[in-house]
């Protein structure tokens, strides 16, 4: 079994080569494994939190989004208005399983706020982005961008890369990661 700092010093050395790992396609019959088979290791417990900040507004979100196993839908509601697409004002409920995420996240690096990016963009929103992709997990509520304070980014894609589940794009030189809930994908932007 590869430990993380082998992993992450062998990841190096490929994106420093200028090597690009094996991506699945987009649209590829891998799909989302949720919860990732290797998380029932951490025991993660039934009642889970999250504490973003979303950058573009300065709002919060700092919440229990789930209790005895199941989702507080006011919370993901609330949450899901926190990371709406701040340029058309419109919100759309996230997928729930984004919270879990960003658990995993506090429970693994940190327990300060984690900067939200992007989460739902509109269609028209999109079209406007630079590089963004036609069919974007953001348009279908099922995808952020994220920072971790203090953590480098592309390390954390790394690691996250080996879950099983949906995209993890990793953006060297730029502030962010993606994380989405679509088919199993990875890839270097």
């Amino acid at each position: 079994m590869i430990d993380r700092r082998t992993l992450l010093l062998g990841a190096g050395a490929g994106l420093a080569s200028g090597a690009t790992p094996a991506l699945a396609a987009e649209g590829s019959a891998a799909t989302c494994v949720w919860p990732p088979p290797n998380w029932q290791k951490g025991g993660f417990p039934s009642r889970r939190w999250a504490k973003i900040l979303f950058v573009h507004t300065n709002e919060r979100f700092s919440n229990i989004y789930m209790e005895d196993g199941k989702y507080i839908v006011p919370a993901v509601q609330e949450f899901s208005h926190t990371c709406r697409d701040f340029r058309a004002n419109e919100t759309k409920m996230l997928d729930p399983r984004l919270l879990d995420l960003l658990f995993v996240l506090h429970w693994k690096y940190c327990k300060d706020e984690i900067r939200i990016f992007s989460g739902f963009r509109s269609a028209a929103t999109n079209a406007h982005i630079e590089g963004a992709a036609k069919n974007s997990q953001h348009i279908q509520g099922r995808a952020l961008d994220i920072h971790l304070p203090n953590m480098d980014n592309v390390a954390v894609a790394l690691d996250f890369r080996t879950f099983v589940f949906g995209g993890v794009g990793m953006y060297p030189g730029k502030q962010f990661t993606h994380m989405d809930m679509g088919n199993l994908r990875r890839w270097v932007g």
